[in-house]
């Protein structure tokens, strides 16, 4: 039993790194619909996930990692993200309404081209956009509308949406002659509402993963740690810090030294950006010690530069899981769906999964070989350069301006 959920759980989260890879190729080629129909929504996928949660978690207690409160909920974190999905997928209502101005309109357009009657009629008062100072650059779009019969009046703008009887409403489009807005609709009173605890209960166990004394980071990996020689510090902290300046300033020469799109003017934005900086650079540290431990002829040496990258590797995967649900959230607030399989966000998925795979040396055996250890390390960092750059220059998507 134990032997088998471990196989099942392992190969069943290779296989869902390998159903999004070909899905981001698939989705360039044939649409983003031929990718959710054939690939995110299919039940093959979906069956996976279930497999993963559940021979996942069979593993953890079998091998006693229930006693380990921390690292237990770690994993219960991320089986209640998957069943909020689940719940939102199979329940959630989304879709669009379009109004005009003076006018009003009671139902909206489901996605699959059906139609569904609000409980309540919007009427849009006003639309406008309104420009950064000395330029025709948008800073934000917003609508102004009346729920009725209730004579209520709200405002709604990129990044502040309204709530109301269950029914939340974006700023998602809007018509040239600027006399309408189209508007996204969501409805799922459920799904977020479990997804947001598993956020909630992921960040509380990745901190308190640190302080747990019992845990594999401490007993292995924190009290193996070598002294490094004087010389090398001085290079990898050189290194660490010449990583860190350069993806801030290629952040920055996108998104600061020009006027931000309404949806990035958010408090989010710099959390978001800085946890997914933080932990790429490390990455990025780790693959350069990789090939430098690759390059040394000692095996001590080798070793030494394993535990060293695997005592960083943690807080970077935490830093990257931590940078993708705080954007979920944030796509939530903006877009209304907190996860829409971007290419982008598929691939930043993708890393956090594929980086996980090392943190398993306790149940992976090859992660405790120093050469395979490093070798993976260089090979994993492609999909860095991939979420980062290949993406951008080659997938597209609504990240396409990061």
């Amino acid at each position: 039993m134990k032997k088998a959920a471990k196989y099942l759980s392992y190969g069943s989260l290779a296989a869902v790194i390998v159903m999004m890879v070909a899905a981001t190729v698939v989705e360039k080629l044939h649409g983003t619909d031929f990718a959710l129909r054939h690939f995110y929504y299919s039940p093959i996928f979906i069956a996976l996930w279930a497999v993963l949660a559940v021979c996942g978690m069979v593993y953890l207690v079998s091998r006693g990692g229930h006693k380990r409160l921390f690292t237990f909920l770690m994993h219960v974190s991320f089986v209640l993200i998957l069943a909020g999905a689940l719940v939102t997928h199979l329940t959630g209502i989304s879709g669009g309404i379009s109004l005009r101005t003076g006018e009003e309109c009671g139902t909206i357009e489901l996605e699959d081209g059906t139609t569904m009657a609000l409980p309540f009629s919007l009427r849009l008062d006003e639309f406008a956009i309104e420009h950064y100072p000395g330029s025709m650059a948008p800073k934000d779009y917003r609508s102004e509308v009346t729920v009725l019969p209730s004579e209520e009046s709200f405002t709604i703008s990129m990044n502040h949406i309204l709530k109301y009887d269950g029914f939340r409403f974006y700023q998602a489009d809007y018509d040239e002659d600027l006399q309408g807005s189209i508007l996204a609709v969501s409805h799922d009173p459920w799904g977020i509402g479990i997804t947001y605890t598993g956020y909630l209960l992921l960040l509380v166990s990745m901190i308190g993963f640190f302080f747990q004394k019992e845990s594999y980071y401490r007993k292995k990996v924190l009290a193996g740690l070598p002294a490094l020689p004087r010389w090398l510090k001085i290079i990898l902290y050189s290194v660490a810090f010449l990583l860190l300046i350069g993806c801030f300033w290629l952040m920055c020469r996108r998104l600061l030294f020009k006027p931000l799109m309404p949806v990035l003017r958010s408090p989010l934005l710099v959390v978001h950006i800085v946890a997914m900086i933080v932990s790429y650079t490390v990455f990025g540290l780790t693959a350069l010690m990789g090939i430098t431990a690759l390059i040394l002829p000692s095996p001590r040496a080798k070793e030494s530069m394993r535990d060293i990258s695997l005592a960083i590797l943690y807080p970077a995967v935490f830093f990257l899981a931590f940078g993708i649900f705080i954007g979920a959230v944030w796509a939530n607030i903006s877009w209304g769906n907190y996860w829409g399989w971007d290419p982008k966000e598929t691939w930043a998925l993708i890393t956090l999964l594929v980086y996980s795979f090392a943190l398993h040396g306790s149940s992976i055996k090859a992660f405790r070989k120093p050469v395979f250890f490093h070798i993976y390390m260089i090979v994993a960092f492609l999909s860095v350069l991939v979420t980062y750059f290949g993406v951008n220059l080659l997938l597209g998507g609504v990240h396409s301006y990061m």
